[in-house]
């Protein structure tokens, strides 16, 4: 038996259990108040603050549960990019190596399906926005990329986590189906804030302030005074930093309660392109899916109809999503849509690439990646004509 399937049965039984009336509250208030405010979420809930941080500690404790900040790219100067890709077959640590040589990435994981390769998040200086561009079809060109999908994108919003689906009684979700598109069709028709497209990519940050958000990239309830000494600040400037730059320029976009409805062992994880026949009918989806149980999170692509969109879901259920797409294609909502499955078991993750960032400016060798792309495809080319000639 594979070691991810040994405790298959135990995870599954622990995941159920960690879903009680009490963690939802606690859950759906922490996304609306954050971390660092537990006394708003004991207020909010009407539960005790010490059962409030206890119940939280023993998620995380279990790994049920990552509180992570969300920033704001672009008041950090960086430009957001997603790609999908997909390589030859048995070039795929190329394309792995490719993806993390441009050093801005945040999130790469392998997928399947319509493209059999990477998906990857980057974090880009948004003054180099054209090198990325170039950099992906140098790749192509040198056959390191065989096809693939790339947008410039708004911050990603991860909506709040709702249990409005969940049977308390009898521990199972219920999928509505017809009722969500009815919601999408009937819905308003405003974009929501945290996808508007940029107006500026001015950089609201200096080092030290980039220094706060990674650490807090990874956890957002740490204390403070461990993090003042993790940073090589005093408590005291840590605080006045916090209120100062990080809250007073809206530095973080939000608070996000990472934990997922159901087990990835009985569901699947994919990452849909979504495009939609106008920006009223984006609006629309997103606003009647902001509470829905498989949406983990969302981002715009930048001058297009078109959401990005991270799905988790049942097995069983996945064929009643892509009708329920189709059913918005039929109300002239949805244009078309593409998807890839995710391998969550081979994901990476990186925080903002603080140590690039010197003298207020985001550093970037575009020729050096150039000349390091055309290396690399010159040795693969080299190596495959002589693996060629031997078995010829």
């Amino acid at each position: 038996m594979l070691k991810r399937w040994k405790y298959f049965e135990e995870w599954i039984n622990k995941h159920q259990k960690s879903i009680d009336q009490v963690n939802a509250k606690i859950l759906e208030a922490l996304q609306s108040h954050g971390p660092l405010n537990i006394k708003a979420v004991s207020e909010s809930t009407g539960i005790p603050d010490t059962t409030v941080r206890f119940r939280i500690k023993k998620l995380i404790k279990q790994k049920l549960l990552l509180i992570t900040a969300n920033l704001n790219f672009a008041k950090l100067g960086l430009a957001r990019g997603l790609m999908i890709a997909e390589s030859q077959p048995g070039c795929h640590n190329l394309l792995l190596q490719a993806i993390k040589q441009t050093d801005y990435w945040n999130y790469i994981a392998r997928c399947y399906g319509k493209f059999d390769g990477y998906i990857a998040y980057f974090a880009f200086p948004a003054k180099h926005k054209k090198y990325l561009e170039t950099y992906i079809e140098e790749a192509a060109s040198l056959k390191l990329i065989s096809k693939y999908l790339f947008f410039w994108i708004t911050n990603t919003h991860f909506p709040c986590i709702s249990f409005e689906w969940y049977d308390f009684e009898n521990g199972e979700w219920n999928f509505h189906w017809d009722r969500w598109v009815t919601e999408v069709v009937n819905a308003p028709e405003q974009i929501p804030d945290t996808i508007r497209d940029p107006e500026s990519y001015e950089i609201k940050a200096d080092k030290i302030d980039l220094l706060i958000l990674k650490e807090l990239e990874k956890n957002a309830m740490q204390d403070f005074r461990k993090l003042a000494k993790i940073i090589g600040i005093a408590p005291q400037r840590l605080h006045y930093r916090w209120h100062n730059h990080i809250l007073k320029r809206n530095l973080i976009v939000q608070y996000t309660t990472n934990f997922k409805p159901y087990p990835f062992v009985v569901s699947d994880y994919y990452m849909f392109v979504i495009n939609f026949v106008s920006p009223n009918a984006l609006a629309k989806f997103c606003n009647a899916s902001s509470r829905k149980p498989f949406i983990i999170s969302y981002a715009k692509a930048i001058g297009k109809n078109s959401l990005i969109v991270a799905i988790q879901i049942p097995k069983l259920e996945f064929s009643n999503l892509i009708n329920a797409l189709n059913s918005l294609y039929k109300k002239n909502l949805v244009e078309n849509f593409v998807y890839v499955n995710i391998d969550l078991l081979s994901h990476e993750r990186q925080t903002i690439s603080y140590e690039f960032f010197e003298n207020k400016k985001w550093n970037y060798n575009h020729e050096e990646k150039m000349q390091w792309l055309r290396k690399v495809a010159n040795t693969n080319s080299k190596s495959k004509h002589a693996s060629d000639v031997e078995n010829f």
